[in-house]
């Protein structure tokens, strides 16, 4: 008996159409649910579909992350075992890992994708990337987990773990994997033509679960405790970014791509805004640590003055580990000791 297979729609791109001037996400949901079960009747497939969320993605929050676990909980809760999520290109990463934080650890198959152009489009790739998620749904060398599935350019569909996802840049058309660590891959738009990647070594998951049903959607609108992400650049003015930040506060800091941030002492500077605000939790993220062996002086000199710098997992994972842990109670030291296998250890001198 074929399992039963959800999609559930949020908006973006993928549920959007074109109108004189912009791309709107207002009316698409119709013609995308429509568009769903042409696919379905072609493909051989039955699935039901719902709508949690009709916003594009850039203007999610927090909130909105709980009210589509809330969704999902419902249909494991009801037996659905395959579950699709449609979702904006800008923040799916975030997404993803909020639904893999809560139900990685369950029986079920979450797959989540979008599309770069809406589906009135002339190039549009909604049809091949709902394809290519109802491929990664079932089929049966994909272990149960949560997955992004989209398409390249040269019509491979990805696969990718959903806490090794790397953000889409302004100059991409696809997502892909930390390392090129992407567990599979669909070959020529062929649903049936499915290729492990031998390479794949996935990184070690956070072991942090996070009952979705804990988290407290008052938290997430007003807990004193924030949670940020500031990003490194040329004299970056970290002490006046973190100015306004409550004590017990967590700053997650996008580090260059080498492990590397300013490091020199300076009135404004990131090192300056460790040493003066110790109320606060500096994580600062990433380290590739198989291309990077021995880090620079530069994060040593960071993690002596009390940052906490990590490896191998995006900044985004932390933003988003850190935001849920504290909305479902959990305290800082709990969520951080969960990620300690990917914290550098300090230099002793």
């Amino acid at each position: 008996m074929t399992s039963k297979i959800t999609l559930i729609t949020t908006g973006g791109t993928i549920g959007s159409t074109i109108r004189s001037d912009s791309v709107d996400v207002s009316q698409g949901q119709q013609q995308l649910r429509a568009h769903v079960q042409e696919i379905c009747q072609r493909q051989q497939v039955t699935l039901s579909t719902r709508a949690a969320l009709n916003k594009n993605s850039e203007d999610l929050i927090p909130a909105d992350w709980l009210t589509l676990l809330d969704f999902i909980a419902e249909e494991i809760g009801n037996g659905t075992q395959k579950i699709i999520i449609t979702h904006g290109t800008d923040t799916m990463a975030y997404t993803a890992v909020a639904i893999a934080l809560c139900f990685r650890h369950l029986p079920v198959k979450i797959v989540l994708t979008g599309s770069c152009f809406p589906l009135d489009h002339p190039a549009s790739d909604v049809a091949i990337n709902l394809i290519g998620a109802i491929a990664s749904t079932t089929e049966p060398l994909i272990p149960n987990g949560v997955y992004l599935s989209f398409t390249t350019a040269e019509r491979q569909t990805k696969v990718i773990d959903a806490l090794s996802i790397k953000p889409m840049s302004f100059d991409e058309l696809s997502f892909n994997a930390s390392f090129c660590q992407h567990i599979g891959v669909f070959n020529d738009n062929n649903s049936k033509n499915y290729q492990a990647n031998p390479l794949a070594q996935q990184t070690q998951p956070p072991a942090l679960h996070i009952n979705h049903s804990d988290i407290d959607l008052a938290m997430l609108n007003s807990s004193s405790q924030r949670v940020v992400q500031l990003l490194c650049y040329p004299g970056m003015n970290a002490v006046q970014l973190c100015a306004s930040l409550a004590s017990g506060s967590c700053v997650v800091v996008s580090l260059y791509h080498s492990g590397t941030g300013p490091s020199l002492p300076g009135e404004n500077s990131l090192l300056q805004a460790i040493t003066s605000r110790p109320d606060l939790t500096f994580i600062l993220a990433t380290l590739p640590s198989p291309y990077i062996t021995k880090p620079y002086t530069a994060t040593h000199t960071l993690m002596r003055a009390g940052a906490l710098i990590y490896k191998d997992l995006h900044p985004h994972v932390f933003h988003v580990a850190c935001t849920l842990g504290l909305a479902a109670g959990m305290e800082l030291d709990e969520i951080l000791k969960a990620l300690k296998p990917h914290q550098l250890a300090r230099p002793k001198y």
